[in-house]
């Protein structure tokens, strides 16, 4: 009985281990303001384009960026808006317009609609999944200190 406890407990311990591990391997260094500034700026001048009917998901950055994931989470893109737009954190769904064919590009007049409101995209950007988690941690630290204040 003893020897059944300690073999359980043996592999108890490598599975915490194991997944300690893990969840250190899926960390990624946080960015500063001024490395978040100069991303930013890089993605900024982007060209790429995305296939509007693979969307499915998004996440505002700020009133002007947003990160949309096609077709799955592991595929992000970072867009960014010609203007900005105050509903962009708090909107439930966003359209697409795209005027030729159907894929979303920052030029040829594609567009964003936000409760209703045309938005013209500026830049396409496609990401990598720690370049992601970047911003998102970013904007998540910029969220909590505001709320601190």
């Amino acid at each position: 009985m003893k020897l059944r406890f300690a073999h359980y407990f043996f592999g108890f311990v490598l599975l915490a281990g194991g997944l300690t591990a893990i969840a250190e391997e899926n960390k990624v260094d946080p960015l500063s303001d001024p490395a978040y500034k100069e991303l930013i700026a890089s993605f900024d001048k982007s060209k790429d384009c995305i296939f509007s009917r693979t969307i499915n998901d998004w996440t505002a950055l700020d009133d002007q960026r947003l990160i949309v994931y096609a077709p799955t989470k592991k595929r992000p893109y970072y867009i960014k808006l010609v203007q900005r737009s105050l509903e962009l954190k708090f909107a439930h769904t966003i359209g697409v317009h795209s005027r030729f064919d159907n894929r979303i590009c920052p030029y040829g007049g594609n567009a964003l609609f936000i409760d209703g409101e045309r938005y013209t995209i500026s830049a396409i950007q496609k990401l990598d999944e720690d370049t992601t988690k970047q911003l998102l941690q970013y904007q998540r630290q910029k969220k909590e200190t505001k709320q601190k204040q």
